[in-house]
């Protein structure tokens, strides 16, 4: 570590370098794939709103989530942004740095004299590795605005009771940021109650007088805590919720009066295990073992980039901060105070509303209920690292360590939400080629979840934004997955309800009106649309070749004059020069027996260079090449689809009997079937 001295040899410590510092850092492990990411889960329903039904309708769409007075920041963000989703991640993890920068001016001026330390929580903070949905950019705006303006109205405060001069005007900015998150995002109502104990800690630096600290605490507070109280009354007395019920109606509030001593019980636990977890059980994520699996390219350069951060954190904290030896006093008893309160306080919303962290389903979804807590979390782990470790190379060491193992967390999860996003838009954009049009009441079904980090209600909205419906009362169609839904294939094919809601979006259909979806390209596959004649495709499980004989391909329909595109602000421009393309669009062609079409599509792949990875995808030019009556194309395609995939023997031998049953008879015709029929062995499928 000799050399560190002169990695950053004109670096010299002063504020304005903190904030670009910490920049350095939340690129670094939030927007290097910025680029590569898109939209997911709860991301798609402003999506939806904002693109199909135009952006005022976020009025309603916030309304059912409960979340009325969020409209304003998301009409302005669309408005502001568009709908690229490059301008959204860049946006999140500018409001993630700003945050952790106002947090960071903030203990500043909280502990003057403990510089170094307020940048071991900021840094800290700005890493965490609780919060796992900074993917999710639109949706986590809501967290990340109300944070900064809590964040904000904490530094305005402290601006306050510095300035005599300044105190209404700083006072006055404070609370109205106060009201404006409180308001907007309910995640950070608890952490107000924080106030008081800062403004007590402060006053005890100057005033001796024990009465007079409670006084000007209290006189100092009552502005955030009027603003807080008009927040309550609206929320419990005021506010009319939406016709599908509150989602954050106060459950806990309602189990106290019927069995407080219960309830405070359970709450007690509730409130340590999810303590626990963000403050400490988080941090294990950090040691993923597949991160050291050294198996991918990926791997070697998440591992590169957390050795580069960690040297460059150690080298910039060694040049700024190795003289500023430890104080005579000790930070332990106030920081661990706020810290602990900071934790608890920033959960009351959730635990109010009856959720808890422990006990959620989702691990990714849960994080968002814990995003406040991470600043207190912070703040009580750089309390244990000052005051265990007494060497300050050994906390800058670990600091450092924690940051690039952070990071690299951050980085190995954001590889999945890239192959979500591309897996979508493959999604998107090959159902779009292969159903320009389907009817409206269908009901879009997969085996299982076929996207990461989505849902059904989230992939329905993302595919009814891709055909671009407009201002639509209900939903044409909507994904299920089957084995979520009614796993049981016999009833399903039989005919039952297929019924599903989010927000105003009601859809009512039935699995007898269904298009069945195999869609693996991890697997160098196109989507397959399935119908009845794959119940012997060899290639998907046996629930999916049963489940193919209710799959009813004249749902989708032929469109007149263009051709529909995906939404080119969402995805940006397509590539129609590539197999799936040609597959797809053989496909649709086959299905209106539109057999030249097929012949020109073939052709143009050719030119194109363009070949399929599975031989169930040469199917469609088969039977084109045979209904046009080159035979010896039908033949070569054949043995091709035979050689490249195996136990395609049963759908190349239906897809024979089609054709003999199909086209005009001819002594070529029979002998080129009869032939291939005998070299698949078709007679042991028959």
């Amino acid at each position: 570590m000799a050399s560190n001295r002169s990695i950053l040899p004109n670096v010299k410590f002063n504020e304005d370098q903190v904030p670009l510092f910490f920049l350095i850092i939340a690129i670094a492990g939030f927007g290097l794939f910025a680029n590569r990411l898109g939209y997911y889960q709860d991301d798609w329903p402003y999506v939806f709103y904002a693109f199909n039904k135009g952006i005022p309708s976020l009025v309603t769409e916030l309304y059912y989530d409960s979340r009325p007075n969020a409209a304003w920041l998301y009409m302005g963000l669309f408005n502001l942004l568009g709908f690229n989703p490059l301008f959204w991640q860049i946006t999140a993890v500018l409001f993630r740095w700003l945050t952790a920068t106002t947090l960071w001016y903030f203990l500043k001026r909280l502990w003057p004299d403990r510089t170094r330390e307020a940048t071991f929580v900021s840094l800290v903070f700005l890493v965490h590795p609780f919060f796992l949905i900074q993917s999710y950019a639109v949706n986590s705006m809501l967290y990340w605005s109300g944070f900064l303006f809590f964040a904000l109205s904490l530094y305005l405060m402290m601006r306050a009771i510095a300035s005599y001069q300044f105190f209404i005007p700083f006072t006055v900015l404070a609370v109205l940021l106060e009201g404006l998150h409180l308001f907007t995002s309910e995640y950070f109502a608890g952490m107000t109650l924080i106030r008081p104990l800062i403004l007590y800690w402060v006053f005890s630096k100057q005033f001796s007088d024990t009465r007079t600290r409670i006084i000007k605490t209290a006189l100092n507070w009552f502005p955030y805590l009027a603003a807080l109280t008009a927040y309550i009354i609206w929320r419990i007395f005021l506010y009319i919720p939406p016709p599908i019920g509150d989602r954050n109606s106060p459950e806990l509030l309602y189990a106290l009066f019927r069995s407080p001593i219960t309830t405070i019980r359970n709450l007690t636990q509730i409130a340590i295990q999810d303590s626990v977890i963000v403050v400490f059980t988080s941090w294990q994520r950090t040691f993923a073992p597949e991160l050291f699996s050294f198996a991918t390219r990926f791997n070697w350069f998440v591992l590169l980039v957390a050795a580069l951060l960690f040297l460059a954190v150690f080298a910039y904290l060694k040049k700024n901060y190795s003289e500023q030896s430890n104080k005579p006093d000790r930070w332990l008893v106030f920081p661990l105070i706020l810290g602990v309160f900071s934790v608890l306080l920033s959960m009351i919303p959730l635990w109010i509303i009856g959720q808890n962290i422990i006990a959620h389903k989702n691990e990714f979804a849960g994080s968002r209920f814990g995003i406040g807590a991470t600043f207190g979390a912070s703040l009580i782990f750089v309390v244990i690292i000052e005051n265990l470790l007494d060497n300050l190379k050994k906390k800058f060491v670990v600091v450092s360590l924690c940051v690039a193992l952070a990071i690299a967390m951050h980085l190995t999860i954001e590889r999945g939400f890239i192959h979500s996003w591309e897996k979508q838009e493959r999604l998107a954009r090959e159902l779009l080629w292969r159903a320009p049009k389907i009817e409206f009441g269908t009901a879009i079904v997969t085996d299982e979840e076929i996207l990461g980090y989505m849902g059904s209600y989230s992939v329905s909205y993302s595919l009814i934004t891709t055909y671009q419906l407009g201002d639509i009362a209900s939903p044409p169609y909507w994904y299920f997955p089957f084995y979520y839904t009614n796993p049981n294939v016999e009833a399903f094919l039989t005919g039952i309800p297929l019924e599903d809601s989010k927000l105003t979006m009601n859809f009512s259909g039935s699995s007898q009106q269904m298009i069945l979806l195999s869609f693996n390209p991890e697997m160098k596959r196109c989507l397959w649309i399935l119908q009845p004649q794959d119940t012997n495709l060899r290639l998907v499980n046996d629930d999916m070749r049963k489940l193919s004989a209710g799959s009813d391909i004249d749902l989708i329909k032929e469109t007149v004059g263009e051709e529909p595109n995906l939404p080119e602000d969402i995805y940006g421009k397509q590539d129609t020069r590539t197999w799936c393309y040609f597959f797809e669009k053989a496909d649709l062609a086959r299905q209106y027996k539109q057999w030249d079409i097929i012949t020109k599509l073939w052709q143009q792949a050719q030119a194109a260079g363009e070949q399929a990875d599975n031989g169930f995808e040469y199917i469609p030019f088969i039977e084109g090449f045979g209904h046009t009556g080159n035979w010896e194309q039908a033949k070569l395609l054949t043995k091709s689809a035979n050689k490249i995939t195996a136990g395609l023997e049963p759908s190349l031998c239906s897809a024979l009997n089609r054709l003999t049953a199909e086209t005009s008879k001819s002594d070529e015709r029979d002998q080129t079937i009869q032939k291939l029929k005998d070299d698949l062995k078709c007679s042991n499928f028959e």
